[in-house]
């Protein structure tokens, strides 16, 4: 079976034709990118005139047509995405309910009512719809599902499954013997995805040193080549900074494919358990957070205050406590971090703990055919680590006999994790309709096992990226602040230097060095202006780039997001420390040299 390329996938399931989906969709995002950018150059005819609107007005529709072409085959491409992720644990589960040789029908109901299985559950439904509506055996829907499907490894899988039941196998058969193959593709599949993670990373920290490149000229044009008078509007002042307001768009649309690039290549992998059940680590967390934004919300009004009484000063020495400024209001949010943390540290550990308590417990439920209480009992004198207390309490809710299930639930939720709430209720179910608890315990086992020493890889892999994050910002923010104390020794060597011509004609002197002149020796009225919009730049620009950092460095660890706010507030402060100390030392070396001089 040949499977569709992508983007005949994406034509498909677009569900209309090609030509009305590139009129109405394609062209009229052309157009509105058209009709923003003329719009620009009427309301603010400084900033873009002569080449800069035309460019403009040629390179906005491009993109805005050109991301209504792309958005289909990207959104394919994240449905392959979802699927494979869920394709580790889907046969986990297919070859448990197999142990208990129920048909094709039940097996696929059963995935069909587990609405956390996301886009595979719909592509099982698809094969049901052939079967039940359309009357298509299951051999042959299974091969148009699998020829339409966005993922190779679900479509070799639905490939082997029809040729075996074509063949005779049953699928229970079948299912149990994909146990292993699946498992070594889903480990190649996610070692390809972390090798691309680490060509990223180069391609990500080339194209940032090419984008400071750009941004260091566009500095030094600013103070050196654009003139004007002071204290003019906005749009003026924008006019003045278009060269470093287009470099500046290239460097936050760098950090967007970054950004892009970097979720498509690896699955969001959620670590804490999905469930409404209130647990003290909740309830602690929420009480943090709202604690912790109250005082963020009071620092962030003292801080504006603070600007605003003091705003010329501290324009002027923005690049040593500006981003001190935006770093702290947000400090507080450093507590829910630290406790989410914490409890990413303490889900792992148990985690890590569980395929062997899956095992005990599977092994004794077989051999003594107790009650589940009794079996839970029979395990407390060994250690399972951070597991202890769960078990505990599970044993106590068991004994009471009221809900079993709601037990388990309860269970699952005092220890906060997504892979043993999961493989809880696949061993519960399995077993429950095999009756070979020790089997399906052992399949489970096997199962996490395997998933917990892709997340290690995975570990080590985010471990790399966040190094590299923090070297490249103190890289990026260094080089910056480089630039801002060249550029203004610039500035004051060209005050010093115009204020000595006096009325000096410069035009004359341009003419008699083969009209080469430096446009800020006429005017040098607007220098200090445009370094303090230069240094207030580079300030966002940095705090874009640490967003970006953080939100890469949280998708590749597989970490909640107020871990990643946390993350991101001490990013803030290792920039703001770096921006001072680095301008410190420039303004103390620069004032050496000019007292030599």
């Amino acid at each position: 079976m040949k499977r569709m390329p992508i983007w005949e996938i994406a034509i498909r399931r677009l569900e209309m034709p090609t030509s009305r989906f590139l009129i109405l969709y394609v062209g009229s995002a052309a157009a509105a990118g058209f009709i923003t950018a003329a719009l620009m150059m009427i309301l603010a005819p400084s900033l873009f005139f002569g080449p800069i609107g035309f460019i403009l007005l040629f390179l906005l529709p491009l993109l805005t047509g050109g991301a209504a072409i792309v958005y289909p085959v990207l959104e394919v491409q994240r449905s392959a995405i979802q699927i494979e992720k869920e394709m580790h644990m889907f046969i986990t589960r297919m070859g448990i309910l197999s142990l208990g040789e129920i048909g094709a029908q039940s097996i696929f109901d059963i995935l069909r009512q587990m609405t956390d299985y996301g886009e595979l559950a719909a592509e099982v439904q698809r094969i049901e719809t052939l079967v039940d509506k359309w009357h298509t055996s299951l051999p042959e829907a299974a091969r148009i599902v699998g020829q339409q499907s966005p993922s190779p490894l679900w479509s070799d899988f639905l490939d082997r499954m029809s040729f075996s039941i074509e063949a005779g196998q049953r699928i229970d058969e079948f299912m149990r013997s994909e146990q292993e193959t699946i498992a070594e593709k889903y480990n190649t599949l996610y070692d390809t995805r972390l090798e691309k993670v680490d060509s990223l990373k180069e391609i990500y920290v080339a194209l940032v040193s090419a984008g400071l490149f750009g941004l260091v000229i566009a500095g030094i044009h600013l103070v050196l080549f654009e003139t004007g008078a002071p204290g003019g509007d906005l749009f003026t002042i924008l006019g003045r900074m278009r060269w470093l307001i287009l470099a500046s768009m290239l460097f936050i649309i760098l950090q967007i494919g970054a950004l892009v690039s970097f979720r498509s290549a690896i699955p969001d992998d959620l670590m804490f358990a999905r469930d409404e059940m209130v647990t003290p680590f909740r309830r602690l967390f929420l009480q943090t957070w709202i604690i912790s934004g109250f005082i963020s919300a009071i620092l962030l009004v003292v801080t504006i205050v603070v600007v605003v009484l003091y705003i010329d000063v501290l324009v002027v020495e923005w690049d040593k406590y500006g981003l001190i400024l935006v770093a702290v209001p947000f400090t507080p949010l450093l507590i829910p971090s630290f406790l989410q943390r914490r409890e990413e540290t303490q889900v792992t550990r148990r985690d890590d703990s569980y395929p062997g308590f899956i095992r005990a417990l599977g092994g004794t439920a077989q051999a003594r055919s107790a009650e589940p209480a009794a079996t839970i009992k029979a395990l407390r004198g060994i250690d399972f680590g951070l597991l202890d207390f769960a078990i505990e309490r599970l044993e106590k809710r068991l004994s009471t006999r009221i809900d079993s299930e709601r037990a388990w639930d309860y269970f699952s939720s005092e220890t906060n994790s997504d892979i043993i709430t999961r493989y809880n209720r696949i061993y519960i179910e399995g077993a429950q309709s095999s009756g070979l608890p020790a089997s399906t315990a052992d399949m489970v086992s096997k199962s996490v096992t395997s998933q917990l020493s892709l997340r290690r890889r995975k570990a080590l892999s985010a471990g790399t990226m966040f190094g590299t994050a923090i070297g490249l910002l103190i890289a990026t923010v260094a080089s910056l602040n480089v630039t801002i104390s060249i550029i203004k020794q610039l500035g004051s060597t060209i005050s010093g230097v115009a204020s000595g011509l006096g009325s000096t004609d410069i035009d004359a002197i341009a003419s008699g060095g083969a009209g080469f002149g430096l446009p800020a020796l006429e005017n040098n009225a607007v220098i200090d202006e445009n370094i303090q919009a230069f240094k207030v730049t580079i300030s966002i620009l940095i705090v874009l780039k640490i967003i970006t950092l953080g939100a890469i460095s949280t998708r590749l660890r597989g970490g909640g997001v107020t871990s990643a706010v946390g993350q991101m507030v001490q990013m803030t402060w290792l920039a703001a420390i770096t921006s001072l100390l680095v301008a410190i030392m420039m303004d103390a070396a620069l004032g050496v040299f000019t007292m030599t001089a």
